[in-house]
């Protein structure tokens, strides 16, 4: 009876063992779904985030295509790319900065501008995207976001929900959802962080908010073609506008603590620093030994990003760089675009692309000399490691002056750049200590989150994936025009009410004054009349 009374608990445990686990595996097919990312950019520094996040989502079991120029060595099970061939659509442009071109953002607008939106179109038209958007289904469509708005169409070519990625702060640019714009309160990126803002800081932002929204007009003049003709209406697509309304959520490469203060829709959702790994991957045996060898004096690392090429630097500021680095004591690593440097100083290890999370994060590291990139600031923040920044253009200004002004880094001007300038600043940085207690400062602040950077963008993507979209989170001010914003139209129904009242009210006692007082003065007339006769 006993033996029997077991194989009776036996079957009972397989059965429910083989049940619990078809459900789990229905529940997992359940929770499964098929991601794109069209992202069409030709920097890779942008691209990185992204990768992150659809790399996490892949080895949650989704299954991830990633549509860009970079795609990985060794993609994990189910990330699959499609290369579009425009990374070197910048090449031109990037030079002429190392050689010291003008870094006039306003002259040089249209041309980036061109460049932008020509990269953005060849990829909506490549044969590999037409070829998905015809023979197969997504749950969720990522766009990569910068100066190309014209590609929100790619949610309607998928006919999925739409979820917008960008590698900055927020700001006009990045913008679609109505998030409020605080001008009083919230300065430009142009502007710098600064908080409080003084009564001319206000004047200031408020005419670079100006400008904004005349270019943003000038942007969407520019980019409504490229959506009219990708997108046409005659094939079913949605409007421009509409297109707009119907993105469920905007993803912000960025962190308040880098920032001010400022308020967010609940669609607008900062992921700062979610292509930082929590731990590190392994580097490559020779850099390794290379860093790990460093000793006492330690390490620096030298790079200006993904767009910059180290060997276009104009001949004068290469020279005054490699004396700085023959007179440390440091082994330093540069981020070098070819196969050998000129003239390279001993204590120099080079690469073509390198772990920069990595190497930032190993403890031998004491410096970054850095461009000044939003991702190179996040990640040097991350870790700890003070800045010396030579910035070349766009938001690398404000980023490094941030910097400076939390004193965790110092700035050198590219065109003021010399060896005993960079010498001066690089020793400085290194000597004293308060830049690190400063920047770990920081970083305690940074890392201090309810959740980390890439499992925020990870249940944020599975949320819209979830239900659907997202249009519960669509905010009602992103369909008002300024005039309706600001409330002029109410204030002038008001005013105009209240006008109205007005005038009734000075009408009616006119005629009550009238009635009540006219027929008084008519009766004393009338005895007047009679005591004189």
């Amino acid at each position: 009876m006993k033996r029997k009374g077991n194989d009776i608990m036996t079957r009972l445990m397989v059965t429910f063992s083989m049940g619990l686990l078809a459900i789990l595996l229905v529940i997992g097919h359940a929770e499964s779904a098929k991601i794109v990312c069209v992202f069409p950019t030709a920097s890779k520094s942008h691209v990185l985030g992204a990768q992150a996040l659809l790399k996490e989502l892949a080895h949650r079991g989704h299954e991830v295509t990633m549509v860009s120029a970079f795609p990985l060595k060794k993609p994990p099970k189910n990330y699959r790319d499609v290369y579009i061939p425009i990374e070197d659509a910048f090449s031109t442009i990037m030079s002429d900065f190392m050689q010291g071109g003008s870094r006039n953002m306003m002259k040089l607008f249209p041309k980036i501008l061109r460049v932008t939106h020509d990269a953005s179109n060849v990829t909506l038209n490549s044969p590999e995207l037409l070829r998905l958007a015809r023979e197969e289904q997504f749950d969720l469509a990522l766009v990569g976001f910068f100066m190309n708005s014209f590609v929100i169409g790619v949610g309607e070519l998928f006919r999925c929900p739409t979820v917008l990625y960008f590698s900055a702060a927020g700001s006009g640019l990045t913008n679609y959802v109505g998030n409020p714009a605080e001008i009083a309160a919230v300065p430009h990126m142009m502007l710098g962080q600064r908080n409080p803002m003084t009564f001319f800081d206000r004047v200031a932002n408020t005419l670079i908010n100006g400008v904004e929204k005349i270019m943003l007009t000038y942007l969407r003049y520019k980019e409504m073609p490229y959506y009219e003709s990708n997108f046409p209406a005659e094939k079913g697509f949605r409007s421009y506008d509409d297109a707009i309304r119907n993105v469920s959520l905007v993803l912000l490469n960025t962190h308040f603590t880098q920032t001010v203060p400022r308020p967010y829709l609940p669609n607008m959702v900062e992921v700062g620093g979610i292509q930082i790994n929590v731990k590190p991957d392994p580097m490559a045996q020779d850099l390794q030994q290379f860093l790990d060898g460093a000793g006492r004096d330690g390490a620096i690392f030298i790079s200006f990003g993904s767009n910059l090429r180290s060997s276009n630097l104009r001949q004068d500021k290469l020279d005054a760089i490699l004396g700085m680095i023959r007179g440390l004591k440091q082994r330093v690593i540069w981020k070098w675009d070819q196969d050998e440097m000129p003239n390279r100083p001993s204590n120099v290890f080079i690469g073509k692309w390198l772990p920069q999370d990595a190497i930032l994060a190993h403890p031998n590291l004491k410096l970054f000399v850095t461009h000044g990139g939003l991702g190179s600031i996040s990640e040097a923040m991350y870790h700890g490691v003070p800045i010396v920044g030579i910035p070349m253009f766009g938001d690398q200004d404000s980023n490094v002056a941030q910097v400076v002004k939390e004193g965790w880094g110092l700035s050198v001007s590219f065109d003021e750049l010399t060896e005993p300038l960079l010498s001066g600043v690089v020793q400085e940085v290194l000597r004293d200590p308060k830049y690190r207690e400063q920047v770990q400062g920081r970083a305690l602040l940074y890392k201090d989150r309810p959740m980390g950077a890439l499992e925020t963008g990870v249940y944020w993507i599975e949320y819209v994936i979830r239900h659907h979209g997202a249009p519960h989170l669509h905010y009602q001010g992103a369909d008002l025009n300024v005039f309706q914003l600001a409330l002029l139209d109410v204030y002038a129904f008001i005013i105009g009410v209240l006008y109205i009242v007005y005038k009734a009210v000075v009408l009616i006692g006119r005629k009550l004054k009238r009635a009540l007082f006219g027929g008084a003065k008519s009766d004393q007339k009338t005895k007047n009349k009679q005591k004189k006769a």
